[in-house]
């Protein structure tokens, strides 16, 4: 085999190389920017079902401390479906679940106690707002709300 047969089979060799290295990392990127395509896509339609649910929601005060009386209020006749309806959008399934839990464990009188001791702690920051309920059973506990833009203030975290 002469020299310039093997140099250009290594030239080839060389070529093919090179442009399957560069080729395969054009796939990867095509294909990881193809999945954060849907992953966005996605993203945009959990974000438009929730502003959906949050427009036509109707659960809530006027205040934080009005929203708090209406969810201790549900949490009194044991409707915790109503109950968890003054919290948040994305958080009304845990809550419910929540408070099944307290009453199978009979907590619920404990629960309420905490509630109806709560605070304003500061002022309203823009649309945010927080109670603090100081108890003799242990820490604070903190009430933390938000203000739809609606204007309802909904439980953000207990």
């Amino acid at each position: 085999m002469n020299i310039k047969k093997i140099i250009f089979l290594v030239l080839i060799i060389l070529v093919i190389g090179v442009g399957g290295w560069y080729g395969y990392g054009k796939y990867s990127d095509f294909v990881t920017l193809r999945e954060m395509r849907k992953e966005a896509d996605k993203f945009n339609v959990e974000q438009s079902r929730l502003k959906a649910l949050i427009e036509a929601d109707t659960y809530g005060g006027a205040t934080p401390q009005e929203t708090l009386q209406m969810f201790i209020t549900a949490v009194e006749a044991s409707d915790y479906e109503l109950a968890s309806k003054y919290f948040v959008v994305e958080k009304r399934g845990e809550e419910k679940n929540s408070l099944l839990e307290l009453q199978k464990k009979n907590n619920i009188d404990l629960f309420l106690t905490i509630l109806k001791k709560a605070q304003p702690e500061g002022e309203i920051m823009g649309d945010n707002f927080r109670m603090k309920s100081e108890t003799d059973i242990g820490p604070y506990y903190f009430m933390r709300f938000i203000r739809y833009s609606s204007g309802l203030w909904k439980i953000n975290e207990i």
